[in-house]
């Protein structure tokens, strides 16, 4: 039981990972698009460099949500009941986003839209980080649960993460934009990219020089998990250096493939410093939500283990291919290729 609980919160955390590292880009793409963008067919081409995968990438909230709730069922009612405005704040953002994609292209009047889709990216990404930021610190969990509510996430840890998780998204969603546009637009994009690598570096220097005052209850030299998650960080910080090696050099395939690797080792350095716990508390260790204390039986865990294997794999080669196959560049100077 002990062993499918632990894979569980590894494939949990895969799963929130993969959103993060991939979501990230198109996230990042709303939030520049009306800062870098000089004219409507500009504005296009990014839609467009996104616009084929964008729903995709969002799949894996959902299947990250989904294995919440049936992995972790007690973790589940916690953390969406504790955590309800900033999650219904995060899905209304990412649902305005979406509908703006399909509709700006269909009204006369873009700017309401363009507004939409700066909202709708920049609220999921700062609220997540709050979020985040405090489940892998802790939470003033009581035994009434948690009553903090929105404004009790924005202390100094989560608000923080909040802005890590801005900087690493615009950083990964500008190397996007230059690697799959042409013109001006890429070079604009470019230059722009080398500057938030910069701003990114200082939020990332800045969270780990915190990390040891943050208040995680589990966070002890002795265990394993830290040891992973010091291991995650320094990959993360490697690749973060690589990152500005290949957009120095120009190699914006390498440099994006940085970044993704970069975000992967961050958010799996993130995840496994907080193990054993999904929620832990600040007050009290008895409090912790942890995934000996919230999982599904053994029955519904092995099942779940044995759907995941199969289909979590054929998700990610799927998705592979979906990359591989449209990576044509978008030229903002040529209509045709604009489809949004």
């Amino acid at each position: 039981m002990e062993i499918l609980q632990i894979t569980w919160f590894v494939l949990w955390s895969l799963l929130w990972i993969m959103y993060f590292a991939l979501d990230g880009f198109d996230l990042g793409c709303g939030i520049v698009m009306n800062f870098i963008a000089r004219d409507e067919n500009e504005k296009r081409s990014i839609i467009n460099s996104i616009g084929p995968f964008w729903d995709g990438n969002e799949v894996w909230l959902i299947t990250a949500g989904g294995a919440t709730f049936a992995a972790f069922p007690a973790a589940y009612a916690d953390m969406f009941s504790w955590l309800y405005v900033p999650l219904f704040l995060v899905l209304a953002g990412l649902i305005f986003r979406g509908v703006s994609f399909e509709l700006r292209g269909k009204t006369e009047n873009k700017r309401v839209w363009d507004i939409f889709i700066f909202a709708g990216s920049l609220a999921p990404a700062f609220l997540l980080g709050a979020v985040f930021g405090n489940l892998w610190a802790s939470l003033p969990v009581g035994p009434a649960g948690y009553s903090g509510g929105l404004t009790g996430l924005l202390n100094v840890n989560g608000f923080l993460t909040a802005l890590v998780f801005v900087s690493f998204f615009v950083m990964h969603g500008l190397i996007w934009i230059a690697l799959k546009t042409e013109g001006e637009m890429d070079q604009r994009a470019y230059g722009y990219s080398v500057k938030s690598w910069h701003a990114a570096f200082f939020f990332f220097a800045l969270f780990l020089l915190l990390l040891p005052f943050r208040q995680n209850p589990n966070f002890s030299p002795a265990g394993t998990a830290p040891a992973l998650m010091a291991a995650f960080y320094a990959l993360a910080a490697a690749s973060f250096l690589l990152i500005r090696k290949k957009l120095k050099a120009g190699k914006l395939p390498a440099a994006f493939g940085s970044s993704l690797a970069f975000l992967i080792f961050f958010f799996a350095a993130s995840f496994s410093g907080s193990y054993p716990n999904i929620i832990p508390s600040s007050l009290s260790p008895e409090f912790n939500v942890s995934v000996f204390n919230s999982s599904s039986g053994l029955y519904t865990l092995k099942i779940m283990t044995a759907v995941a294997l199969l289909f979590v794999p054929l998700v990610i080669g799927y998705q592979v291919w979906v990359y591989r196959a449209l990576n044509h560049k978008i030229n903002p100077r040529k209509p045709e290729t604009l489809h949004y």
